[in-house]
């Protein structure tokens, strides 16, 4: 007599529809159920059957099923997909091709179809790029399909990595190619010789793409006279040719270990544009004056479009040795050890000066990955920032205010690097920590303030365990048309221009400093552009962090028990999260690898200390002995323990 009662069914909508929902993000386990974590410390549990409707990943919203004294989750709505484009591994289920997406479980798979245009036919294991075209929530049948877009590589190449991790980020796996180039014939004109000036280059020893070229000597009033040369790759590449919009939409040269996509094509990167040693070639020259306390004389700068010809390529380590050990340089031009001194000495002064007069982030160390022939890890060298790091530092800095004096007082825009402090969200929490540890002269006004921010970095500069606390309220970097501050650097305004061959905001700024030069109508950058090169900045460094974690669990692999010295980066709930001082590697340690006794030991992330019974035992900046614990290779995490905990 129920049956197909209308009353009965709109009861049942109308309870339906009291029902409270919740939202949250699923986490699936590798068993086939899951859990909907709706924040840190809430999570319900999804059942199998309701598991085969979502995927780990998935933002959804539903409701909160009571059956007796236990609560489970059936998802409803999808608000937002974990896989709408995402790489994945082919395989075969009786004989229907599917795909298995990574860092999901390893049974999940997806039925899916072949775009005809793919110019090979897959395999088992091949990795593919593929975008979801069906989902559970969404479909009428009730399942999941996904369409493959694109190849990636074969499981057994030697590339994998390196491939599968651009292709994670979408980003270029191809070398952009160009027909002959040469010289535009307009560059020909007003372009001034110096060839007869010592320029040379530092760099890392296998750099081939060198943009940047020094030259300098003291007047008799002791001040430095310093030019400096960067490469001109828009003396070759017209704006809005096929060559230029390839290299607006890659924005930067994509770095990797050992693997490199350059944003322009290799002939001038590497070359046409590379300024080499012994060879002729295109630049864009800056001239000015500092005198004996650091202080760019504004009045001395000049720029002009120049040919230039480095008279050696020296590398970074030899610089160093021959500056802090008198080892002998690579090149033996007599007038570089004049050079490279009184170069060592204007670091010191401008080192000084920043201090003073704007700010200097600590120096950080750098690693480097040895590969073998098959792209293995076989060792990381630790590569501290000697004297020749902070040379070539110091003398981009001051080109780049040279530039953004120009850009401020001709022009009126250009591309501006900004920062802007501290994230405004995160205010009372950071006054909180300063009155506890005694700072309580700011207020929220001050602290979003230029004046305000660089007050309280030199106070809190000298204190590394409140430094990084504090660390990680930092606003992002971001660009501008208009010149804004840049609170990170210390610097009221901040543009650059000495990076051409790497970055294609310094190929603008370049452009709109030779209109100026040449008298030509002044357009501003396009705003969509500085979207697109902060979306894609976002997205390198992301592959960069992927790719360091693969290498880094690929060498700690066979190291189980090997020691290593720790400095702990940042404090969670579960541990402490460590950098591997040697090496290089981020790893995690948790409480229970810290202390046996578990109801002793308690994090506290928000004060940045681990306690236990009550007692301070371990806080940010702590150097640590750990030792290699796990590696799990699925998410390339590395877990480790204090050496002085027993198995």
């Amino acid at each position: 007599m129920f049956q197909n009662n209308p009353l009965l069914a709109q009861l049942k909508q109308e309870l339906h529809q009291q029902t409270p929902r919740i939202e949250g993000t699923v986490r699936a386990h590798e068993k086939g159920f899951g859990f909907l974590d709706v924040d840190n410390k809430t999570s319900y549990f999804i059942p199998m059957a309701k598991m085969k409707t979502v995927c780990h990943g998935d933002k959804v919203s539903g409701i909160v099923v009571k059956n007796n004294d236990k609560e489970s989750f059936e998802p409803e709505v999808l608000l937002e997909s974990a896989l709408e484009s995402f790489i994945g591994r082919i395989g075969f289920q009786d004989r229907s091709m599917v795909i298995y997406p990574e860092n999901m479980p390893s049974s999940f798979s997806i039925p899916c179809k072949v775009n005809s245009q793919l110019p090979q036919k897959l395999k088992e294991n091949d990795w593919v790029v593929a975008t979801l075209i069906s989902h559970p929530l969404n479909a009428d049948k009730k399942k999941f399909v996904a369409a493959i877009t694109d190849f990636i590589v074969e499981d057994d190449s030697k590339y994998k990595l390196w491939l599968k991790t651009l292709a994670r980020y979408n980003l270029e796996t191809t070398v952009q190619q160009a027909d002959t180039l040469s010289i535009i014939e307009k560059e020909l004109e007003n372009r001034q010789d110096l060839t007869d000036v010592c320029f040379f280059t530092i760099d890392s020893e296998n750099t081939q793409d060198m943009d940047d070229a020094i030259s300098v000597n003291m007047d008799e009033q002791g001040n430095f006279n310093l030019h400096v040369a960067i490469a001109d790759p828009t003396a070759f590449v017209l704006k809005d040719s096929d060559i230029d919009n390839i290299a607006k939409m890659r924005n930067f040269t994509t770095y990797l270990p050992d693997f490199n996509i350059p944003m322009l094509p290799k002939e001038l990167a590497d070359d046409l544009c590379s300024l080499q040693a012994n060879v002729k070639r295109p630049a864009m020259v800056c001239k000015l004056k500092l005198d004996s306390s650091g202080n760019i004389l504004f009045d001395s700068i000049s720029f002009t479009s120049a040919w230039i010809e480095s008279k050696a390529k020296l590398a970074y380590h030899n610089v160093s040795d021959f500056l802090e050990n008198n080892e002998q340089l690579s090149s033996s031009h007599s007038s570089l050890p004049e050079q490279l001194n009184i170069l060592a000495n204007l670091a010191k002064v401008r080192i000084n000066w920043r201090q003073e007069n704007a700010l200097v982030f600590k120096d950080v160390t750098d690693y480097r990955f040895v590969l073998d022939e098959n792209r293995q890890v076989e060792a990381i060298i630790k590569e501290p920032r000697r004297i020749s790091n902070q040379i070539v530092e110091e003398v981009m800095v001051i080109a780049n205010q040279a530039l953004t004096t120009m850009l401020n007082e001709k022009i009126g825009f250009g591309i501006y690097n900004i920062h802007t402090g501290f994230d405004t969200k995160y205010l009372d929490q950071i006054l909180k920590i300063l009155a506890d540890n005694g700072i309580t002269e700011f207020d929220k006004t001050s602290l979003t303030s230029f004046a305000g921010y660089i007050k309280l970095r030199r106070i809190i500069d000298i204190d590394p365990f409140l430094a990084m606390r504090l660390r990680k309220f930092q606003s992002p970097a971001d660009f501008s048309i208009e010149p804004q501050p840049h609170f990170g650097l210390g610097f009221d305004a901040y543009a650059t221009w000495t990076s051409p061959i790497r970055k294609y905001g310094d190929i603008v700024n370049h452009r709109l400093l030779k209109a100026y030069m040449r008298q030509e109508a002044l357009t501003p950058p396009d705003t969509n552009q500085l979207k697109t090169m902060n979306e894609r900045r976002k997205m390198l460094r992301l592959a960069e962090r992927d790719m360091a974690e693969n290498l880094f669990a690929q060498y700690l692999s066979d190291k189980i028990g090997q020691t290593y010295t720790a400095e702990i980066v940042d404090i969670n709930r579960g541990g402490a999260r460590v950098r591997l001082t040697d090496i290089g590697a981020y790893a995690f340690l948790p409480l229970s690898m810290l202390h046996s006794v578990r109801e002793e030991i308690v994090s506290l992330p928000d004060e940045g200390v681990i306690k236990i019974n009550d007692n301070i035992g371990y806080k940010l900046t702590d150097i640590i002995p750990v030792s290699i614990f796990q590696v799990k290779n699925e998410n390339q995490s590395i877990i480790v323990k204090l050496t002085n905990i027993n198995e």
